[in-house]
């Protein structure tokens, strides 16, 4: 009979089936499907709320202007920044060499003679850039000291780096390691035979020269 009704009258409702007394009279059977615990645990998964999270992936911190009443929350490294400390914790490649030096030359500018203390767990650096900030650091440590710590590792150029602060102020922690090895190409290099021969000979110069410094340092 309800089937005969749909069948006529498409625009039959739901709410219309629901009023019907017995669900036989649907034409099916109502059943209870049980529901296994992986289920209930997937359900009470996902109703669980999101974590809040920063605006950004970088941690903030309190911080009080001098003179103000209200602290503000600003990004840790900026934090430190005002304590004359520099977190290095990446690859170093021309990018991250720009932003190190720019640092550099603001603490400089802020403060000539205070002291400025880098954090190293730098992984490896390209030539070029690394040598760039080699040379500003020994230019700064001129004029003040600079505290050098590793970290957990310094590779390659990292270990230049490092070994590049006030002597008397460089330091490692116990389990932190010096990982020395000589530094190729940046990028793949293509030219002519005699210019990749330049090239070669000009990385082996730079490489021979990044010892020497090394041991001049820490000899």
């Amino acid at each position: 009979m309800i089937r005969s009704l749909i069948a006529r009258n498409p625009l039959v409702t739901l709410f219309s089936l629901l009023m019907v007394s017995s669900p036989s009279a649907l034409g099916f059977t109502i059943r209870p499907t049980a529901i296994s615990t992986a289920t209930r645990a997937t359900t009470t998964l996902y109703a669980k709320r999101d974590i809040l999270k920063m605006p950004t992936e970088t941690p903030m911190v309190p911080y009080k202007p001098p003179g103000s009443d209200y602290a503000q929350f600003i990004d840790i490294y900026s934090r430190m920044y005002r304590d004359r400390i520099m977190m290095i914790g990446k690859y170093i490649d021309e990018n991250a060499a720009n932003e190190i030096i720019s640092i550099i030359l603001y603490l400089r500018k802020e403060d000539p003679s205070g002291p400025i203390t880098l954090y190293f767990n730098v992984p490896g650096a390209d030539l070029r850039p690394a040598l760039a900030i080699y040379d500003l650091l020994l230019q700064t440590r001129e004029n003040c000291e600079i505290s050098t710590v590793n970290l957990g590792i310094c590779a390659g150029m990292g270990a230049l780096l490092c070994g590049a602060g006030t002597k008397g102020r460089r330091c490692a922690m116990p389990n932190a390691r010096f990982l020395l090895q000589r530094t190729g190409m940046d990028a793949p290099f293509r030219g002519q035979a005699s210019d990749i021969g330049l090239e070669v000979a000009n990385m082996k110069v730079m490489n021979d020269k990044m010892e020497r410094e090394l041991m001049k340092m820490t000899g």
